[in-house]
């Protein structure tokens, strides 16, 4: 029997009404409220105007006070068929959207008065730093456990909910803003500590900023560039059960007791349990990946292995050459020994991904200045003759690692990149320092391998799907620190077999762009298909009516009454709905599984747990993916046979992605758009060459 539970506590109104307090003078220490929230009676009471100003239940003299219900009321009318249906009265309660603000302010001053650091924003939720048990090996900074509570209506129970999540852990430098401005822009600081409160930097009050020798910093990406520090290895532990222990304690300890049950009655005993009828699972086939002489498997390294790729490059006629620094040519000819299968751990390139390898002799580029390389790289480069009927591929050592702290040198990386797709060649990166120092470096020459054979056009494996007349695009987004604009990869057309055609790059604004990408991607597929019967777009968020007024307009000029499905994807980050599997050791719901959260809402558990006995921990521990479908013919998305169709068609696109034979957890009509997006803002013009537009040059 399934037993599966969320992170959410229900609890009850504390209180039939409230009495609240509103002015229309703005005060910093007021909460500011949108007119479409407030009681009408403020409007009267006050005139029309975009904001109102509450103290909440803080009696104020000269504030104006109105006292309601907590929920709302009904009454029983005739509808046009002549039946009898409730109808909600208007303005007989409070709104969802300020009591959920109000529940919000009782939490954030509940822990403020206990004395622990709180966030200073808790419209939509608290956070609560708490001191870690942990300490902090370098003895450079304090830690801190963070957790989020966030007061929801009705999501996915019929009552209040307290959404519990565990953030992970913040670094607090124990050396102070006065210390460390000499090595860190005051640009570079973000969130600090001051006088047991947190702050943003450009918000310190002004007795922070006569006191810097007591403001200390918290750790973000910016003071580690600054000061140099190395990045550390993404924790790849169980998120689950360090998720579900945290949460647990922080239930056990802050949240199911007395006082706290006095501002906040939880009415549940404990996490909720996911109610089986919520809960549902993809075809048992769609893990299923078809490889070489259609052999099929589901685990894509055994795949290969046994099988061999599902095709191969359209052209034999393949050169590799090397681009390394003179320090690194034992690097070079350590990777030349793998590829032709001479070192040890790896058979080579022929025999993993069926694809010659051959290397010019002296066509390689060794370059000898390695502070500032690019200029004699670009020369060699540009100066270099590349015969027309010859696909080369180039195989990049790179000397800094791509998270070097140094940004001038992750920008050569770029820049060799975008100069090679000038030329129509694609390239491979390779970290020499891990190529050196780590003895069982050949584990990743099966991910090198697959990414090699894309690139070059061949098809690692494809899923084992009926062609059906449907075309999907993806659209993904990335937002670069760097430039502080966001990206959107575009435009990725896919068959349903997973078979990929082309994309573009736009900014975030560029609505009308990505609409006329989009229908391009159309009008080519349905010139070859002209039975097309649907499109779905997997979209990075929410499509807005703004994003999707000019594809229908685009559809009506091409003649087309498709039907347009939107499946909004969302990585499901710590502060959000997880679920556990509380009859399996490490918690995680077996891969396939999806719980309705919602109309047309859905968690899904995409990862490699097939079975509680065929687990590899090696291959992690994804959170779900959140889904949100929706169609420009909604009739449809009311058919659960089509709902169920479109999950499990996410589930499937994840298992395309060609940089891995690991499985990833996000689709690629996501991920493959998001990772030319981050990519876009370091070429000139942020274009991408011609070449690259129908190549997979980014994996």
């Amino acid at each position: 029997m399934q037993n599966h539970c969320f992170n959410i506590l229900t609890f009850n109104h504390p209180q039939e009404e409230l009495t609240l307090y509103f002015t229309n003078v703005e005060d910093e220490s007021l909460t500011r409220v949108n007119y479409r929230i407030v009681p009408d009676e403020v409007i009267e009471e006050f005139g029309e105007q975009e904001h109102y100003y509450t103290s909440f239940t803080k009696e104020v003299e000269g504030f104006y006070l109105v006292t309601k219900a907590v929920n709302p009321r009904y009454e029983i009318k005739e509808d046009e068929n002549g039946g009898e249906r409730s109808y909600f009265i208007h303005n007989s309660a409070l709104s969802v959207s300020i009591l959920k603000r109000y529940y919000n302010y009782l939490i954030h001053e509940y822990f403020k008065a206990q004395g622990f650091l709180v966030k200073p924003n808790f419209i939509s939720d608290t956070e609560i730093w708490l001191p870690s048990k942990k300490s902090d090996r370098t003895g450079q900074f304090n830690l801190f456990d963070r957790y989020s509570l966030k007061v929801q209506f009705k999501t996915v129970t019929k009552q209040l909910e307290l959404l519990v999540t565990y953030e992970g852990i913040s670094k607090v430098y124990k050396q102070s803003v006065e210390v460390l401005q000499e090595s860190v822009s005051p640009t570079a600081f973000n969130w600090v500590i001051f006088d047991n409160g947190l702050y943003r930097f450009d918000e310190l009050p002004n007795t922070g900023k006569r006191a810097y020798d007591q403001v200390f910093p918290v750790w973000n990406f910016n003071t580690r560039d600054a000061l140099g520090e190395t990045t550390e290895a993404p924790d790849k532990s169980n998120k689950y059960k360090k998720f579900k222990d945290a949460i647990d304690l922080f239930y056990n300890t802050y949240l199911n007791t007395e006082d706290f049950k006095k501002l906040i009655p939880i009415n549940s005993n404990g996490f909720i349990p996911v109610e089986e009828i919520k809960m549902g699972r993809v075809k048992s086939n769609s893990n299923q990946l078809l490889f070489g002489e259609g052999n099929t498997d589901i685990v894509p390294m055994n795949g290969m292995k046994n099988h061999g790729p599902f095709d191969f490059s359209d052209t034999s006629n393949i050169h590799f050459f090397f681009i390394f620094h003179k320090d690194d040519y034992q690097v070079a000819k350590k990777m030349d020994g793998f590829f032709k299968g001479t070192e040890r751990g790896f058979g080579g390139l022929s025999k993993f991904i069926h694809t010659p390898y051959h290397t010019e002799k002296g066509f390689s580029i060794m370059f000898e200045d390695k502070e500032n390389p690019w200029s004699e790289i670009y020369h060699k480069v540009t100066e270099k003759y590349f015969e027309p009927d010859i696909q080369y591929i180039a195989i990049y050592i790179s000397p800094f690692s791509k998270n070097s702290p140094d940004k001038s040198r992750r920008k050569i990386y770029y820049r060799l990149k975008e100069l090679l797709l000038k030329k129509g060649i694609s390239s491979q990166v390779i970290d020499a320092e891990k190529v050196m120092t780590n003895d069982k470096y050949y584990f990743s020459l099966p991910n090198i391998a697959i990414a090699i054979l894309a690139k070059l056009n061949g098809i690692p494996w494809r899923l084992d799907n009926t062609i059906k007349k449907e075309l999907v695009i993806g659209v993904g987004a990335f937002k670069n620190p760097d430039f502080d604009i966001k990206y959107i990869g575009s435009a990725f057309s896919f068959s349903n077999n997973g078979r990929f055609n082309r994309f573009e790059c736009f900014q975030q604004d560029q609505t009308k762009e990505l609409a006329g990408s989009i229908i391009r991607a159309v009008k080519e597929y349905a010139a070859l298909n002209p039975e097309i019967k649907r499109l779905v777009i997997h979209f990075y968020k929410t499509m807005g009516r703004a994003e999707l007024e000019p594809i229908e307009n685009g559809l009506k000029r091409l003649g087309l009454s498709i039907p347009v499905f939107i499946v909004s994807i969302n990585k499901t980050e710590t502060s959000d709905i997880v679920a556990f599997d509380l009859n399996w050791k490490d918690l995680m719901p077996l891969s396939g599984t999806y719980i309705n959260i919602g109309y047309n809402k859905f968690l899904l558990f995409n990862n490699t747990r097939y079975s509680n006995n065929g687990f590899n921990f090696h291959d992690g521990y994804p959170f779900p993916i959140k889904l949100k479908i929706y169609c420009t013919q909604k009739e449809l998305v009311d058919d659960f046979k089509t709902v169920r169709e479109l999950i499990d068609q996410v589930y499937q696109f994840s298992r395309m992605y060609w940089k891995s034979v690991r499985q990833q957890n996000l689709p690629v009509t996501i991920k493959y758009p998001e990772m030319v997006a981050e990519m876009l803002p370091h070429f000139d013009g942020n274009e991408i060459p011609e070449f690259g537009k129908d190549n997979l040059w980014f994996l």
